[in-house]
């Protein structure tokens, strides 16, 4: 299965001979393995792939190291779980955790401590995915450790013209800046996020990962 994470999820899972891949049902049936997968290239654009394609929501905190990483997967007879065990197998600098309903996958040398922000309270009504981030951005606690830390956020990318974008509402309590995102992703009907920092001190939070 040769994938280009630069084209639309319907292209990029293509039947072959002995490729079977069996979509969710509404009985809650799991894809069934795929037979054969050879791909190298972007990681983040596998990931947020196989997000869509599994049905699960997928973060990824890129590491500020290498923060676009490269990743050569040669698989048969794989799991998702066999799929992000190659990836980080491919790319040691990161690892993969599951978190509840949420996959993170995160760097090896640790998670950021903004990701980490403790959110007191938290609560968007009638929102779109930017607008909600934009706000989960300007909580106190979380400009406070952004000023401490030097960040700045920078603007927002275009998402994937395949990301879903469905209006919603939260209202949370108690929870992290990386347990928010996970929520807005989930609301809004996308699958995979990304955490990203650079050499100027800025920082991209959000569904592009280019």
């Amino acid at each position: 299965m040769n994938i280009n994470p630069r084209r639309p999820v319907s292209l990029l899972l293509v039947a072959l001979a002995c490729v079977a891949i069996v979509i969710a049902q509404q009985g809650g049936a799991k894809p069934q393995p795929l037979r054969m997968i050879h791909y190298h290239g972007d990681m983040a654009g596998l990931l947020a792939t196989f997000a869509e394609d599994y049905g699960v929501i997928i973060g990824l905190e890129a590491d500020p190291g290498k923060p676009k990483p490269e990743v050569t997967i040669d698989l048969r007879d794989a799991t998702l779980r066999d799929i992000l065990n190659g990836i980080v197998e491919s790319e040691p600098r990161y690892q993969w955790r599951e978190s509840g309903e949420y996959i993170e996958v995160f760097p090896t040398s640790g998670s950021s401590i903004l990701l980490d922000t403790p959110v007191a309270s938290f609560q968007v009504k009638d929102v779109r995915r930017r607008e909600a981030i934009n706000q989960l951005m300007s909580l106190p606690e979380v400009q406070a450790l952004m000023i401490s830390m030097n960040l700045k956020l920078r603007p927002a990318g275009p998402s994937p013209t395949w990301a879903k974008d469905e209006k919603f509402s939260l209202n949370l309590n108690g929870v992290s800046l990386r347990q928010a995102m996970q929520r807005i992703v989930k609301e809004s009907g996308a699958r995979f996020w990304m955490f990203r920092t650079y050499d100027d001190g800025s920082f991209s939070i959000g569904t592009d990962y280019r």
